[in-house]
């Protein structure tokens, strides 16, 4: 091993999360260069995952980096309950220019779960400005993900981020998700009558919709079900529903926004217009930490004619360079149709895929929407019968596509929380075919030997 690797990794027991967390890094990454990643003995890794799901137009882009110093060079930070910010103006003007045209305000905060905490505030003051004080529940989805907070992870239904945490979250509603492959209800669509959507009408009955504040959901699912796409009804269904217990429903996209589905926002697949977005991640391409919660008019006519500030913030939220880093990433989307790129690259990208990966054995499901694709992992492909959790076999699969030098995203849960192994991938936007086609190669041999070692 070489000196400065083990140096590294004895160091790394000063960095908590870094020997008490899932994954367990053994490799120093030293730099990055468009899609792929490079460690410190020079070996190039294809940044398949894609951070995961935050590298939009690659890795070392020196206009972002350039336009980030030059903005540097003026002013770093001030507090923005004191001063204008220029950058931050002309990022809300761009934001809601791309956004749903009912949502015309931006919140900015740090991060995804920052943006999820920022909306579940955003709810309930709306509603106690409104009149309706003693709206506060959220409902939200098994299998979901909304962030590690305690208010965002009160709302996510990931069983294993939970359990350890279950006695300082509130304990709101759930419902199942919308993931056809192991549909919660036990039904097969189209005969199952949308029962995942109506499911939402019913328990809001249950505890009162006088009680419910907002339902929060993932246009596309994430960590917790894989890139999980509901059937064409969903949405429209929730919306109605939503609409008629005065129910605001909050479309976290901090995986889906800004391109990766091939629309704006993964919501746009569906034609619903939801009251609050929340996005993050590929919103600045990785290159500094944001988020932003997108407003629909109305929540901000009832705090104007209230005369009510929003009681939140966070000292660094939309800072000067933070801003004019996402918008020059915007810029870059636009300019160079990467939105327009990732919808027909995606095509290629799901037939590729399914082409080289779905008939090995330990391959129950592949889906998606354009660069987001999970890929679930099982022991007997005609059952569905998942891993033994105890086995860890997603986080082993990524070690061995690792080391054939492609990355992608173990995450575990799919199955009722509890079981259920899948691995996402996610690439930055400017990926070509030929990189699709060598990522992939890479996976079928890693999943040969993954195969080797758990059949």
């Amino acid at each position: 091993m070489p000196d400065r690797l083990e140096a590294a990794q004895q160091k790394a027991g000063n960095v908590f999360g870094t020997v008490h967390g899932p994954l367990l890094p053994q490799v120093i990454c030293d730099h990055g260069e468009g899609v792929y990643l490079f460690d410190q003995e020079g070996k190039r890794y294809l940044d398949f995952s894609g951070g995961p799901h935050v590298v939009s137009i690659g890795h070392g882009d020196p206009r972002v980096r350039d336009a980030m110093m030059e903005q540097m060079k003026k002013v770093s930070f001030f507090f923005r309950g004191f001063w204008l910010n220029e950058p931050l103006l002309a990022l809300a003007e761009r934001i809601i220019e791309v956004s749903p045209s009912n949502l015309t305000m931006c919140q900015f905060c740090n991060s995804g779960s920052e943006a999820n905490e920022t909306a579940i505030k955003v709810a309930r003051q709306y509603h106690v400005e409104n009149g309706n004080p003693e709206k506060h529940m959220v409902i939200s989805r098994w299998q979901s993900y909304h962030g590690m907070t305690l208010g965002a992870l009160s709302a996510s239904g990931h069983t294993g981020r939970r359990l350890k945490f279950n006695p300082l979250l509130h304990q709101w509603p759930k419902i199942g998700s919308p993931l056809c492959y192991r549909c919660p209800y036990d039904t097969t669509y189209p005969g199952c009558e949308i029962r995942c959507a109506r499911a939402l009408d019913e328990i809001i009955n249950q505890v009162g919709a006088q009680y419910v504040s907002a339902f929060i959901a993932e246009s596309i699912g994430g960590a917790g079900t894989a890139c999980m796409v509901p059937v064409p009804e969903y949405y429209p269904m929730i919306r109605e529903i939503c609409d008629k217990h005065d129910v605001l429903f909050i479309d976290d996209e901090i995986i889906c926004g800004f391109g990766r589905t091939g629309k704006w926002f993964g919501i746009e697949h569906w034609g619903v217009q939801p009251d609050i977005i929340t996005s993050a991640k590929g919103m600045t391409g990785g290159y500094t930490p944001m988020a932003v919660a997108i407003i629909d008019r109305k929540i901000g006519e009832v705090f104007t004619e209230k005369g009510a500030s929003f009681i939140h913030g966070f000292t660094m939220e939309g800072n000067p360079v933070s801003a004019t880093a996402c918008l020059t990433v915007i810029d870059i989307i636009e300019k160079e149709g990467l939105v327009e790129r990732s919808a027909r690259l995606g095509e290629y990208f799901f037939k590729k895929g399914r082409e080289k990966l779905s008939g090995h054995p330990v391959v129950g499901d592949i889906r998606g929407k354009g660069l987001l694709m999970g890929i679930e992992l099982v022991k007997d492909k005609a059952t569905k019968e998942p891993f033994d959790p105890t086995l860890r076999a997603a986080n082993r699969f990524q070690r061995i596509a690792m080391d054939k030098g492609c990355m992608g995203y173990p995450t575990t849960g799919v199955d009722n929380g509890v079981r259920g192994d899948t691995f996402l991938v996610s690439p930055p936007f400017i990926i070509t075919e030929g990189e699709i086609d060598a990522a992939f190669d890479m996976l079928d041999d890693a999943l040969g030997d993954f195969e080797k070692e758990f059949l």
